[in-house]
């Protein structure tokens, strides 16, 4: 665990481990085919933290709170389209783009989901630049709030522990000061 300066010196993926502790079944390898299949299916690569976190500690929930996801295993084409497809969305915002100020995914510079949480909040990638590590984050809610902040995927879940740059509808109480991740089933 990073202490004093070290803290100020580590990455936000390092001082997440730190926070977390090492995962209890550590995913342990880059699942570089899926996310080759991926990046070509949603046409953009993903960010890199995002990536590196997920193969570390796999599918699961953040203190009880926030669900992240990723396929586990090679998928056909119509399988990637509907793990990342977001059409429920872009068919329910079709004419009531007020209550929705982005575009989904596949639409250009539309929302990439990567998680949710216990009171329905979504998270997603908000892919605005040419480098997916420079990606905002947006997070909506299920009464159609949105609350957009910098990136990286990673410093956003350190920002989170910290109780800085949070939505103002996401649970006060979370994250716990001893959170953990836990793996999920199957």
């Amino acid at each position: 665990m990073c202490t004093g300066n070290e803290v100020e010196m580590a990455s936000p993926l390092e001082r997440l481990r730190g926070l977390l502790g090492e995962p209890e079944e550590p995913w342990g390898w880059p699942r570089r085919q899926i996310w080759e299949d991926s990046e070509e299916h949603l046409g953009t690569a993903l960010p890199s933290d995002y990536k590196a976190f997920m193969d570390l500690y796999g599918p699961g929930t953040l203190g009880g709170y926030l669900h992240l996801d990723r396929p586990t295993d090679l998928l056909t084409p119509d399988e990637l389209a509907a793990f990342w497809s977001l059409d429920g969305l872009r068919e329910a915002r079709a004419g009531h783009e007020e209550f929705s100020p982005f575009p989904f995914h596949p639409d250009p510079g539309g929302l990439i989901c990567w998680g949710g949480d216990e009171h329905c909040n979504e998270y997603y990638f908000l892919p605005g630049d040419a480098d997916p590590g420079a990606w905002e984050i947006v997070v909506g809610s299920e009464a159609g709030e949105w609350y957009r902040t910098d990136g990286p995927f990673t410093a956003f879940l350190t920002r989170c522990f910290d109780r800085l740059d949070r939505a103002p509808f996401m649970d006060r109480s979370w994250p716990e000061a001893h959170a953990r991740y836990e793996p999920a089933d199957g």
